[in-house]
């Protein structure tokens, strides 16, 4: 087969920023028709905070995607509806309980699956709705723009510095790591003219972007507490598989797209069918990492089950003999991941894998005799040792990233929140106002913003956010106080209430915020036992070095 050099250019990939934009993401929409998206986003934090994200995308119109233009444009409308739309599945905050809902509104639906669609990634958000296109530089004219220290977020779910930190991390990563894919591509074109230099030069420039990458990761504990993460961040980052526990048994149907002949449905069960099922964000959504073990040979199989190379001499025996490579990477788990990355990284990911042959050419260029010599002035044992460096550097960076689930999953979820224990407490009648006056059935045209249809119309009222339709809630009664109070609350008596539930969001069932028992499995928002499949993916690294 004749070997076409790859360019980063033709995959969307910046030879200076890699997988990020190479000019920073869009603020927001230039053209106004797409007000009622970016008025949303324009007090987002404040919104979800006082609970009034699904009555504003009930509220809003279906906007057509037809007005976007260029590929930043619709990488903004895809962040920006990422955000409403997981705001509005799981609803939470942390002073009401709200249920994860299972159905999204065409007012969103409708336009993020058309982005989704031109983007050519899954409708939900992933790593670069939330690292890739959410970013921006503080000064441009500082020494090195792209580093952590002048890079801020553009969005937040929870509003918080921890919530930015923790993105920022994976932003940096991938901005220091554009020299690695640089080296990458020169490694590729070097194994094909057979310049075993050239190779170790660039397996060297390899090894020096994942010491940044190990350097930034390393990093996560500055700025992002354990406990802000787990318990206020991370449920919005969920998906719709996996998530029975979290209250989304069937997935997500998504409204006027899934569901346009529903009223020709026999049953139930055949609507069901409709519903989608995506994995969440997830650092495996990154194409850098797969990247690297693409060009380093490495290879991951499905969870559970051990890989099918034995030996390194085993595998130089195929290939001496057989001229065949190693057995392609069999785990589902990353393959699907792919479909999660936009379209050009996933192909550049596709292209590599069929001309990349960078392990294959250390493996027949030292042979076991040379490799005991201990030379250190051969090509042959500089050129080992750069691309065992890689693999160590791979090993290390999977071993911080086991560190931080553990310590930003595991133990929060097998801890519990601290928070103190709440009584309940009897509130005088009149220092309730009144419910607001029903208005979701006015005249329909005081709701048409800017032309389209309104979303989410065909919805049932939700008693949740519309406490009006519920007759038990429009006078309640008790309030929450906290025990630790030492002052005296007036006017308000102790109930004789004796066993309060504890703080939605908190105690409990909360979505993925949740108390775990000893010995449940902790779900990554993919969705995965995520110990096990990092683990098993640290080790399939480890065994790769020669």
């Amino acid at each position: 087969m004749l070997y076409t050099p790859l360019r980063l250019e033709d995959y969307d990939i910046s030879p200076i920023h890699g997988f990020l934009p190479s000019e920073p993401p869009l603020r927001r929409l230039p053209d106004p028709y797409y007000t009622p998206w970016e008025h949303i986003m324009e007090r987002f934090n404040q919104f979800v905070l006082a609970h009034q994200i699904r009555r504003l995308v009930r509220k809003m119109p279906v906007l057509s995607t037809s007005r976007l233009s260029t590929q930043s444009e619709y990488q903004r409308a895809f962040c920006i509806l990422s955000f409403i739309a997981h705001a509005y599945i799981w609803g939470r905050n942390g002073a009401v309980a709200e249920p994860a809902l299972e159905f999204l509104p065409a007012s969103i639906s409708i336009p993020w699956v058309e982005t989704a669609d031109f983007l050519q990634l899954n409708p939900v958000v992933c790593c670069a709705a939330v690292c890739h296109w959410n970013w921006q530089i503080l000064d441009e004219n500082a020494e090195d723009p792209m580093d952590i220290s002048n890079l801020g977020t553009i969005h937040t779910f929870s509003g918080s510095t921890d919530e930015s930190w923790f993105y920022l991390v994976t932003t940096a990563i991938e901005a220091k790591c554009a020299r690695g894919l640089n080296a990458i591509i020169a490694a590729v074109e070097a194994v094909e003219q057979d310049n075993i230099n050239k190779v170790t030069l660039s397996l060297q420039q390899m090894a020096l972007s994942l010491v940044d990458a190990n350097f930034i990761l390393e990093r996560m504990y500055e700025r992002c507490d354990p406990y802000v993460f787990y318990w206020k961040i991370r449920a919005f980052l969920a998906g719709w598989e996996n998530m029975a526990e979290a209250g989304l048994p069937n997935g997500v149907l998504y409204e006027g797209v899934d569901d346009t002949d529903t009223f020709s449905l026999d049953n139930w069960q055949s609507l069901i069918r409709r519903f989608r099922k995506y994995a969440g964000g997830s650092a495996a959504q990154t194409p850098l990492l797969q990247a690297f073990d693409i060009a380093l040979g490495i290879k991951h199989y499905p969870t559970g089950q051990k890989g099918q190379q034995s030996s390194v001499a085993d595998a130089r025996d195929r290939l001496r003999n057989r001229g065949i490579p190693e057995p392609p990477a069999a785990n589902s788990y990353l393959v699907q991941m792919r479909n999660y990355m936009p379209g050009g990284h996933r192909r550049f990911l596709e292209d590599l894998a069929g001309t990349c042959r960078v392990r294959e050419y250390v493996l027949l260029s030292c042979s076991d005799s040379l490799l005991h010599l201990g030379r250190t002035d051969d090509p042959r044992v500089l050129l080992r040792r750069a691309y065992n460096d890689c693999v160590d550097l791979m090993k290390s960076f999977r071993d911080k990233h086991i560190m931080i689930v553990s310590r930003y999953i595991i133990a929060p979820a097998k801890s519990g929140p601290s928070i103190p224990q709440r009584v309940a407490v009897t509130v005088p009648s009149q220092t309730v106002p009144p419910a607001p006056e029903n208005r979701a059935h006015g005249n329909h045209a005081s709701r048409q913003m800017l032309g389209g249809r309104t979303g989410g119309d065909s919805l049932p009222a939700d008693s949740i956010m519309y406490p009006q339709t519920n007759t038990s809630a429009i006078r309640p009664t008790e309030v929450q106080a906290t025990k630790s109070l030492s002052w005296d609350l007036p006017i308000m008596k102790r109930s004789k209430t004796t066993s309060p539930e504890p703080l939605a969001g908190h105690g409990g069932r909360s979505g993925l915020a949740r108390k775990l028992d000893d010995n449940a499995i902790a779900r990554g928002t993919g969705g995965t036992d995520a110990i096990q499949f990092l683990k098993q993916v640290r080790n399939e690294t480890a065994h790769t070095k020669i």
